[in-house]
């Protein structure tokens, strides 16, 4: 048996009361009943922590899980998602995968479309005036798209903190 200890928290908590890894050099440490070091582990920007602060666990328990495959652009406050310079044809395009039938929207290289070299493409976060958002580190709540970003949410909808806003797919061989 050990005792959880979460080193550098910057967590948001989600809607379903899970803890999102919010800082890129969160740490979880395990602490045996003398409060001694047993483990250390790196825990990557975006992972879900199923243990909090002080958490007793067993061998096998799973502390923390995360997509490997993609690097997550998260929500840090709750608001509505709204499109900026995401335009169909110019910025995004809706991609149908054949082999499952599902379609999402990625964003393309706008910079070599005609109209495409002002454009900022982003998600803005709005309250429910339509005003952008401050972060608690007073920045606006905009967090911009890079070409490849897969959009895992729509335009106008309604995000909590910690919801994945959209997804950059890791290169792979």
């Amino acid at each position: 048996v050990a005792t959880v200890s979460v080193k550098n928290r910057g967590v948001v908590q989600d809607q379903k009361g899970e803890y999102v890894v919010m800082a890129r050099n969160t740490e979880v440490v395990l602490l045996d009943e003398k409060n001694r070091e047993r483990a250390r582990f790196r825990v990557p920007y975006g992972a879900r922590l199923h243990v909090d602060e002080g958490t007793k666990v067993r061998k096998g328990t799973r502390i923390a899980e995360w997509d490997p495959y993609t690097l997550p652009i998260i929500s840090e406050k709750e608001g509505i998602a709204k499109y900026v310079d995401l335009t169909d044809g110019v910025s995004m395009r809706e991609i149908l995968d054949e082999a499952t039938g599902i379609s999402y929207r990625k964003v393309i290289d706008w910079k070599q479309q005609p109209k495409g070299s002002d454009l900022r493409p982003r998600i803005t976060l709005c309250d429910d005036k339509g005003e952008v958002m401050h972060l608690t580190n007073g920045a606006e709540a905009r967090y911009y798209m890079s070409v490849d970003a897969i959009l895992s949410v729509e335009n106008g909808a309604k995000v909590h903190a910690g919801e994945v806003l959209a997804r950059i797919p890791r290169e792979s061989t």
